[in-house]
């Protein structure tokens, strides 16, 4: 029966000088969990070592338990020792995860749960895995001395002096006897004194668990127990077992090696120039016992035939030769060096590959504490599962005495009692077990049931929390986005006060008027320039371009009520040909030619001479009022045109003499006759008489009188007044004779 106690640190840290580490304990018998106890101090811990007295205490780390060799040493001083401390993940040098380590036996746990990682180191080191930590060697020295000091009073009386030497003397020589007792063998060095000695030495050429001497204090006399401390503390596995490997070999003048683990990772790869076949098996033999020789040809050469006869490994081979690219593949993810480490590390690679379904399903029917690696090698020599597994069973033999005289003579019914006897034994003993793993099994659910719910509760108040965090942090993140955006608008305000003050600066200098220049005649551009600058009333824009023009713009610039628009000379043509001159005079903005007016521009403001663009500015005026004056005149023709047309239509219609018409009544083009209406029978008795046929009239068209160029010309108000007058007239005489008719 083995006592396993398996460690691991709660809370506190060992290195804190304030706050002491505080362990969780599992106890584990025979791969079974008796135990568990949590808020284990370093004094209780070594209280219950003493007690109990387990044969291994285990831990995923030294450095829980000492941080230095110095406190190693201190500590493996004070527990018992016949207890071995056993660390799970490695020799010091080479350290793995604590759950890497499990997975080899088939156990998982929760990484966060210190007690199940304590349950964990200790199930690993029950089942023979582990480094067993040494730093004594195989001699104890055992010193004897006097437990007080001869400086203290009383002491100057020489009887006393004599009883305490004589006590030392006395107590080294009952030791001696124990030893000589126990067999073992030892060297004894005493320093005399007065009445005895001093102080005893004694060297046992013994481990100190095999001293029947302990560390003691009795009066006068104190005894000290200390094994010989190695130079440096070693490590040294719990159990030798085999390492399975994966071999992968390409041969040839230079020999290509690769080696994997039964999880398919790379333990050592090398490429050799002309090395025989027992040197690669001694190679080969450093890291374990190969169950797989691979090689990347579909016909397995000799000497890899060799090699795989003398380890009786199972050859793999592919079923046609493996390709460059295939290989490059293959060994994607491992470091190899030339041509050769890469066909073997392929050949090894997709051995393991093609053993990898096998493997995963191997984990789910495994029993814990099952070595995974043997049962894989068996898998791969051909075995089943049951074969694996299952172990001899020995017959247990009576405890009778043995009479040589008395002959037994079993028939087939005793034999086959004795058999079921055997079997009702065995099942007797899988159905206590049975029963002890489904009462730990009771037990485990009430803790995890007791653990989800403190961890629900926990979860909870997480989430309330989180949940108000993350308002925060969005609100947070709002105001933040709102401060950029508020700190860009006021880069940009501050830009464009800058440049309002060059403006303004400009503006007031003698002789010049500030221009904002505009890089194309565009909505945006106008935008643009009034979010930089600002386009006010009374501004005077520069407009380098106008591809793309349109009226809206020109809306845009007239609402701004800005001053004139100076476009350079070659634009400035550009614009009278595309009518935009025009344009702008009928919404009255002075659009000028820069020839005269020689604009100086730096970036996006410049300078005009001021008298210069008074001029153009009079001249625009001036040319304003002739095109409003054409405009008028086109208007007031258009006006009458559509008067006379409207008149000769009525004309037309009514059969009036055109002659009776007034001066500017008649009709340019002869009126065409109109066609006669259909009479219409009506059911009346007497018939109105039909009226008689208007007579063609000509239409005499006057002759334009010639222009009198002094004759001042009348008002459109006038004109326009006198005309209606003559037509109201007319309609007037029109319908009284109707009346009468």
């Amino acid at each position: 029966m083995t006592l396993v106690f398996g460690i691991d640190i709660q809370k506190g840290n060992i290195r804190s000088q304030t706050v002491a580490p505080r362990f969780c304990l599992v106890r584990v018998e025979d791969g079974r969990v008796i135990s568990e106890e949590k808020g284990v101090s370093i004094p209780k811990l070594l209280r219950l070592l003493h007690l109990e007295r387990p044969d291994i205490l285990a831990v995923d780390s030294v450095q829980e338990v000492a941080p230095s060799d110095k406190e190693l040493f201190s500590f493996l001083s004070a527990i018992p020792a016949e207890t071995r401390l056993v660390q799970v993940t490695g020799d010091g040098v080479k350290m793995e995860s604590l759950p890497t380590v499990a997975a080899r036996y088939n156990l998982k746990f929760d990484k966060t749960n210190p007690a199940e990682e304590a349950q964990a180191s200790a199930l690993v080191a029950s089942f023979g895995g582990g480094y067993e930590v040494l730093a004594f060697e195989g001699v104890t020295t055992v010193t004897v001395s006097r437990g007080r000091s001869l400086g203290r009073g009383g002491w100057s009386q020489n009887r006393y002096v004599r009883k305490v030497h004589g006590g030392v003397k006395t107590r080294s020589r009952e030791i001696e006897a124990k030893l000589a007792e126990a067999g073992l063998s030892y060297t004894v060095e005493a320093r005399r004194a007065f009445g005895g000695e001093s102080r005893t030495i004694i060297s046992v050429h013994a481990p100190r668990q095999d001293v029947p001497v302990a560390t003691m204090k009795s009066g006068d006399i104190q005894v000290h127990v200390i094994p010989k401390r190695r130079d440096k503390i070693s490590y040294v596995p719990v159990t030798k077992k085999t390492a399975y490997v994966i071999v992968g070999l390409d041969p040839g003048t230079t020999v290509g090696l690769s080696i994997l683990d039964l999880n398919g990772v790379l333990l050592h790869t090398a490429s050799v120039r002309a090395q025989s076949p027992a040197e690669v098996i001694a190679e080969i033999t450093r890291f374990g016992k190969p169950v797989v020789v691979a090689t990347d040809k579909a016909e397995m050469p000799a000497g890899v035939e060799k090699i795989r006869r003398a380890f009786a490994a199972v050859p793999w081979t592919p079923k046609k030769d493996i390709l460059i690219k295939e290989k490059y593949a293959a060994a994607e993810g491992y470091e190899f060096a030339d041509d050769h480490q890469r066909d073997s590390l392929a050949a090894a690679v997709l051995a393991f590959r093609s053993f990898q379904p096998k493997f995963e399903n191997l984990k789910k029917r495994l029993p814990a504490g099952t070595d995974i690696d043997f049962v894989r090698a068996g898998i791969i020599r051909g075995k089943t599962l049951d074969q694996i597994l299952s172990a001899p069973v020995l017959p247990v033999e009576a405890d009778v005495p043995h009479t040589a005289d008395v002959p037994v003579l079993l028939d087939e019914k005793d034999v086959e009692i004795a058999r079921l006897e055997a079997e009702v034994t065995k099942l007797r003993k899988l159905i206590r077990g049975l029963s002890q793993d489904l009462e730990g099994r009771d037990k485990s659910i009430k803790s995890l049931q007791r653990r989800l719910s403190q961890e629900r509760n926990e979860r909870t108040a997480d989430v309330l929390l989180s949940e108000e965090i993350a308002a925060r942090d969005k609100e947070l993140a709002q105001t933040k986005k709102a401060l950029r955006k508020e700190e860009r608008r006021c880069k940009t305000l501050r830009t464009r006060l800058d440049r309002m003050k060059n403006y303004v600066a400009l503006q007031a200098g003698e002789g010049c008027l500030a221009i904002k220049v505009m890089q194309l005649l565009a909505r945006d551009q106008v935008k643009s320039v009034d979010e930089e600058m600002g386009v006010n009333d009374g501004d005077i824009l520069y407009v380098l371009k106008i591809d793309g023009w349109g009226k809206s713009v020109l809306r845009d610039l007239a609402d701004a009520k800005i001053k004139a628009v100076i476009f350079p000379k070659l634009t400035y043509d550009r614009a009278r040909e595309q009518h935009l001159i025009e344009e702008f005079r009928r919404i009255n903005l002075p659009a000028l030619s820069g020839v005269n007016l020689s604009p100086r521009v730096k970036g996006k403001i410049g300078v005009v001479n001021e008298a210069a663009f008074t001029a153009a500015l009079s001249a625009w005026d001036a040319a304003e009022e002739v095109f409003l004056k054409e405009q008028r005149q086109e208007a007031f023709s258009g006006l009458v045109e559509e008067y006379q047309v409207q008149r000769r239509r009525e004309v037309n219609t009514l059969g009036i003499d055109p002659a009776t018409l007034p001066y500017n009544e008649v009709a340019e083009a002869p009126v065409q006759k109109p066609k006669p209406k259909p009479v219409v029978v009506k059911p009346a008795p007497k018939p109105e008489p039909k009226p008689a046929p208007i007579p063609k009239q000509k239409v005499i068209v006057p002759e334009k009188p010639k222009e009198q160029p002094k004759k001042a010309e009348p008002k459109v108000e006038d004109v326009f007044s006198s005309v209606l007058s003559a037509y109201r007239k007319e309609r007037k005489k029109e319908m009284g004779v109707n009346e009468n008719g």
